[in-house]
Order: C-alpha cells, then structure tokens, then sequence
C-alpha cells in the first residue's frame, strides 16, 4: 500500500510539471530545499540512491522535473530511478519511471530497450506475485508486442526468453486452477481453463520442472 502511494505522490508531481514556482513560498518566506540548479537535486537525487534512500530520491527527482522542465538531467534521472527501484524489488515504481519516460523522450533509437525495461518490471514483479493472473497475461502480450515491433533488437533473445519462462508459468498456473475447481466440483470452470490450456497445445510439450512454493508460502495460497 505504501508503494502505491509512493506511486501517486510521484504521479501528482509529474502533473506540476508546468508549474514550477509552486514548491516556492508566495508571502516571500525563505523555505528549504527551493530554488536549487537543476545538479544540486540530480545529485541529491544519486546520493540517496548510493544511501539506500529511495524515497528521499523519488523527492529529490520530483523538485528536480518540478523546477527544471526542460534540463537534460531529467531523462538520465528517470532511467536511473528506475532501475534502482528494480534492484530493490519495487517494480511498479520502475515500471511508472520507465512509462514517463517513454512518453516524454522515447524516439526510434530508444524504444526498444525503454520497452525492455518496462518488461523486465513487470517479469520480475510477476515472479514475487506468483497469483497475479492479470498481470502474468500484460506480461506475455507485452512480450509477444516486442518480438513483432523489434524483431531486430538486440534484446530480442532475452525477450523471447522471457515469454517461454511466462508461458510455462501461465500454463503451471492453469493446471493449479484446474485443480482448484476439481476439488470443488465445479466441473465447467475447470473445463474453461483446460480449453485454455488446449488452446496453447504448444507449450505443453516443452520439458520444465514444476514451479514449487515453500511449506510456509504454501498456507496462504488459494
């Protein structure tokens, strides 16, 4: 919950953008961290990543675009916070950087690997959600999406990578609804999803080893 209100705050921060005297006191009162060059909040911004600090980070980026629209710091920022927020597990707000910046400076020579990062979040993300079924399916169309835009990239291998690791965990996930419904007699929707299963007969004929959860993980699952 704290990260999804970590996202807002960053969001409302965004729509400021064109309002850069805001963060300022209008009676003329002196207040702290206000008016800085656009390098005092960038390396702010680095200090507290290299601390640990995400938050106090996501703070100091959120001046810096509120201050300086149109600094050239701004885009190698947004990479950065999002890929400190993937190292720390926090892929939501990595894939929120990653989307802002694909729409404030994405072009041809970019795409593509902004398009990467945006997958990798959400593959990482999928792996600590094991339950999330709409999220595993955005997962895999966004995979299918890469391989037909940029069938040429150079990350094109570890994208399809990806999405045979996603397949087979949609196809696990399948099988353990499956055996949901089956234990509870619920005949027809334990057919729906076996349907589904048929309709990817492919998958099923690629050799994996059964994804397993720990004995303590176990007791909150379904």
């Amino acid at each position: 919950m704290v990260k999804i209100i970590r996202i807002f705050l960053i969001g409302i921060g965004f729509l400021i953008l064109f309002n850069a005297c805001s963060s300022k006191n209008n009676s003329g009162l002196a207040l702290d961290e206000v008016n800085k060059p656009a390098d005092y909040w960038y390396q702010n911004m680095l200090k507290e990543i290299r601390n640990g600090d995400l938050e106090k980070a996501d703070s100091y980026f959120t001046s810096l675009q509120s201050e300086h629209l149109h600094s050239p710091l701004l885009s190698e920022a947004m990479l950065i916070l999002g890929r400190a927020h993937m190292q720390e597990e926090e892929y939501l707000l990595a894939a929120f950087y990653f989307e802002e910046y694909t729409k404030r400076f994405g072009n041809e020579q970019n795409i593509d690997f902004i398009n990467f990062l945006k997958l990798q979040a959400n593959y990482f993300a999928f792996a600590k959600q094991f339950r999330d079924q709409q999220l595993l399916a955005k997962s895999i169309k966004d995979a299918q999406d890469f391989s037909q835009k940029y069938p040429f990239s150079r990350y094109r291998p570890v994208v399809d990578t990806m999405l045979l690791k996603l397949e087979l965990a949609n196809l696990s996930l399948n099988k353990e609804i499956i055996k949901l419904y089956n234990k509870k007699d619920k005949t027809q929707a334990a057919e729906y999803y076996q349907q589904k299963i048929n309709e990817n007969a492919w998958i099923k004929d690629v050799f994996y080893k059964e994804a397993g959860s720990p004995w303590y993980q176990k007791i909150f699952e379904w």
